[in-house]
């Protein structure tokens, strides 16, 4: 107690995991227990969106073909373990797969079932991650990524893929545009009221000064509510309406040096037809 997960793990051997004090979430009671609560976990500082490290994948090897290599080496130095076996998946993006677990439970109550299916996109799922035909995950033909090797089944239970269609992993696959994003955890049914929040900390982010958070989302027939898409379109609608203001203003103030300017052209034009007219006629 008074000590964060963090500084906890620095004296601790690689490998090991943290287990947080629990932190209080208050539903209110504008929530339905009817509708799913999206379970988001975030990333601040952290650039997926760095060139080198969004082709740090085999995508060929994510088709099905957990052979296949990368593009232009971009997978090094997590392409080919030491023994010269492939790396499944290959690459970075792999690599630093997000480790930290979560469980809900209402005080005095059992754990609050958090459904992990469904969280990625469909098409994701069916046409871009998928297992090979046969696929045994303890095949001696690849070795799992280098960084996942440290991390040990903890009490029966494995955090870790298994498959390359781990939905966790899809999305943590995809990687985000900002340096600050959310990734879908899981979905789950809330009544108002309150809860405990358990967190394995497992994933250190002082090297790139980075900070993890929580976020809870209500979905609706139209999805989960986003600020946002709503700051960026009244952004756009805003910086338009100025643009035309602009124009407006800009042609109103040279409308007279337009109609002049073209009054001269005009009378040039009619001078050079008469004299050309006149000198044919001579």
């Amino acid at each position: 107690v008074g000590t964060t997960c963090s500084k906890r793990l620095e004296s601790l051997p690689e490998g090991s995991s943290c287990e947080c004090d629990s932190q209080t979430i208050i539903v209110p009671e504008s929530v339905s227990g009817d509708n799913e609560i999206m379970f988001l976990y975030g990333l601040t500082n952290y650039y997926q969106n760095h060139r080198m490290y969004r082709r740090s994948q085999s995508f060929a090897q994510l088709l099905g073909d957990e052979q296949a290599d990368c593009l232009d080496q971009y997978c090094e130095p997590y392409r080919n373990d030491d023994d010269g076996k492939a790396y499944y998946p290959r690459g970075a993006i792999a690599n630093s797969y997000f480790l930290d677990t979560f469980k809900i439970n209402r005080k005095g109550e059992k754990e609050t079932a958090m459904n992990t299916t469904n969280i990625s996109w469909e098409t994701d799922r069916q046409y871009k991650f998928i297992v090979p035909e046969g696929f045994q995950s303890n095949s001696p033909n690849f070795s799992w990524p280098r960084d996942w090797k440290i991390w040990q089944e903890k009490n029966g239970e494995s955090f870790l893929p298994t498959q390359v269609n781990d939905e966790h992993l899809i999305n943590w696959m995809n990687p985000a545009a900002f340096p600050s994003f959310t990734k879908l955890y899981a979905r789950v049914r809330l009544n108002p009221g309150e809860y405990q929040l358990n967190i394995t900390y497992r994933y250190q982010v002082k090297d790139f000064r980075g900070s993890k958070f929580i976020r809870l989302a209500e979905t609706s027939w139209m999805g989960g509510r986003s600020l946002f898409l709503g700051s960026a379109y009244t952004f756009v609608g805003i910086a338009c309406l100025l643009a035309a203001l602009f124009f407006i203003v800009v042609s109103r103030k040279t409308r007279t040096k337009r109609h002049a300017r073209r009054k001269k052209i005009d009378e040039q034009l009619e001078n050079f037809k008469a004299t050309t007219g006149q000198a044919t006629e001579a």
